[in-house]
């Protein structure tokens, strides 16, 4: 195979890096480049030679991405967000944009290409996010909002832990069945690297979806019992890390110094080295007696109905100690729903609770809106709005933590219907990928990400879904059969034509919303309201470039021309809670008092009692 064919698909996976070290793709100024940068490579892909036919798979896997974003356009007739609602539409885009990509860019010879250049760009983020671990006196401690939990370069722990997850589960396969020693011992030596990095975040939700993911991919894989003979070496090595890094008190508990968190670390990155060495070794020992042991049919079914007794024992274990499946079912709801114990100051004590830190109340608002709304959903975006005129009690939230039930919530069964089937695409074509000995780890990993993104904001992390959409995008080129169809070059590049203009008038707003903001916090009015109505020109839709231009007014000491302002804003969104209370502190008596009484109205159960 010419290596300028073989290039494009490893690019593309390894594209992930500068998305996911941009806090994880969330914020939107990281948006438009992002859609944009996929689409030119849609586009130039499908110019320079026709791409395959897609499978039917394939079909439902971009046009469900494309109509759900569609949806989204269309949702700005009603929406109860108008403002937030075509920031979720920038962000589809770069969801849109990945999936032609993968379509254009990635042919089935390809899949091995693809799928390691997604192993090692999370391989690379984990690894920089573990040196901030374990080098705190070069990298600086962890910030307050995380604490000791890990969470650089994605800013959320839970996100964090999710790459880590579908980093192991990927590289599983590699280092059992890669191409070369090289390619081999490569994944083995990322695999200590990656679990170590799900454990520093501390994220039960990652751990649990990283069991998930093992059971799919020992589940579906063709050649299980070659992979587990593979994993058992490696995953005690890595077993013993994570046992040594749990013991290591600087490295678990709050309170401690950056010098012995420093000290803690280097020795603990000394070892993992050291682990990392054993398990590319027995990478490349077990290749080596495959190739000269022969295993015969009778010993490997053996083997298989071995390991079904084991785990058929280990069940029944569990359920005469601690009950049914129904009593164990039961207990887990409960503990869920409860509060989470009380902090001692020991981390480890997080991953023995199935808390849900609160979620049941999100998710009880999500469901509220949808039986109001249950066709087309309050708006996309409209949650957050929604949580504070209806929260049961005081807590800061943007997201529901369920893309699920905040789809249902906000784009109501039409926008659930067309992203659920986009998002059951590629298991759907797994059944015609299996052929490819790396696909069980592709398919391991997105059902991780389905299942966390259950329980979690996972969407809103732009790299995180990225990383997952490329693991599926692999399936369905694996699944695919790779004749050429020119008829379907026009796809891709009229779709990443699209997607590329409209991105490009997103990033240049947000952009420039982006230096107001910038300019407001250093107090360069001036250079704000410049900006505040270069942003109105691009987004002419949105309150925010208005509500910049009023804090600059503010700042400026002209309170007549930020009230008008702050009218304009108001105008085009009534329910933003914070728009009025800013409106409140730039009003004098009679409109003071009726700014706070819609504060009041949009937020009750506000904490500051404003205007109370």
């Amino acid at each position: 195979m010419h290596f300028a064919t073989r290039l494009p698909a490893a690019v593309l996976g390894l594209a992930l890096v500068p998305v996911l070290a941009a806090n994880g793709g969330y914020f939107p100024t990281t948006w438009g480049w992002t859609a944009m940068a996929l689409a030119c490579a849609a586009v130039v892909a499908a110019a320079v030679r026709a791409p395959a036919r897609p499978s039917r798979a394939e079909f439902l896997f971009i046009g469900g991405f494309a109509l759900f974003a569609l949806w989204l356009v269309v949702e700005n007739l009603w929406t109860e967000a108008p403002t937030q609602t075509p920031l979720e539409v920038e962000r589809a885009l770069v969801y849109v944009a990945a999936t032609i990509a993968v379509a254009a860019v990635a042919r089935r010879r390809h899949v091995r290409l693809l799928v390691g250049g997604v192993c090692a760009a999370l391989a690379l983020i984990c690894a920089y996010a573990l040196a901030t671990r374990l080098f705190p006196d070069h990298f600086g401690a962890a910030g307050a909002f995380s604490g000791l939990r890990l969470a650089r370069p994605i800013g959320y722990w839970n996100g964090l832990g999710l790459v880590a997850d579908m980093g192991v589960l990927l590289a599983l396969p590699v280092a059992a069945r890669g191409a070369g020693r090289t390619t081999r011992a490569l994944a083995a030596a990322a695999i200590p690297l990656l679990a170590l990095t799900v454990y520093f975040t501390y994220s039960r939700g990652a751990s649990l979806a990283l069991g998930l993911g093992l059971v799919v991919l020992f589940a579906v894989d063709k050649r299980r019992l070659q992979l587990l003979a593979a994993t058992v070496p490696i995953g005690l090595v890595t077993a013993l890390l994570v046992l040594r890094a749990s013991r290591t008190d600087a490295l678990t508990h709050t309170g401690v110094s950056v010098g012995a968190q420093a000290h803690a670390g280097h020795r603990l990155a000394a070892i993992l080295v050291l682990a990392c060495v054993a398990t590319a070794y027995f990478a490349i020992l077990f290749r080596s007696l495959e190739r000269s042991v022969k295993v015969p049919r009778n010993v490997t079914t053996a083997a298989g109905w071995t390991a079904i007794a084991v785990v058929a024992v280990a069940l029944a274990a569990v359920f005469v100690r601690f009950g049914s499946p129904v009593t164990l079912a039961q207990r887990a709801y409960h503990s869920a729903e409860s509060n989470p114990p009380a902090s001692t100051g020991n981390l480890n004590n997080r991953l023995f609770s199935l808390s849900s830190n609160g979620r049941f109340a999100l998710w009880k608002v999500a469901v509220h809106v949808f039986e109001r709304h249950p066709l087309a959903g309050a708006g996309p975006g409209a949650y957050e709005q929604e949580w504070y005129l209806h929260r049961p009690v005081v807590g800061k939230v943007r997201d529901a933590h369920s893309l699920y039930l905040e789809t249902l919530a906000e784009t109501g069964l039409v926008g659930f219907v067309l992203l659920a089937g986009a998002l059951l695409a590629p298991i759907l074509a797994f059944p015609r990928a299996r052929r490819e000995p790396l696909a069980a780890g592709a398919l391991a990993a997105y059902v991780a990400y389905l299942a966390h993104a259950g329980v979690d904001w996972d969407w809103e992390l732009s790299g995180v879904t990225l990383s997952a959409l490329l693991c599926g995008g692999a399936l369905l080129a694996a699944g695919r059969s790779d004749n050429r169809a020119g008829r379907w070059r026009g796809l891709p590049i009229v779709l990443g034509s699209v997607v590329i203009l409209t991105s490009f008038v997103g990033l240049a707003g947000n952009l420039a919303l982006a230096a107001s903001g910038n300019a407001v916090s250093t107090g360069n009015w001036n250079r704000a309201a410049s900006a505040a109505r270069r942003a109105h020109f691009w987004a002419p839709w949105s309150a925010t470039p208005w509500q910049r231009l009023a804090e600059a007014q503010l700042g400026l000491g002209d309170a007549r021309a930020a009230r008008a302002s702050y009218a304009k804003a108001i105008a085009k969104s009534p329910s933003d809670w914070r728009l009025w209370r800013e409106v409140a502190t730039a009003s004098p008596g009679r409109a003071r008092a009726a700014a706070f009484a819609n504060v009041r109205r949009l937020d009750p159960l506000d904490p500051t009692g404003s205007g109370r």
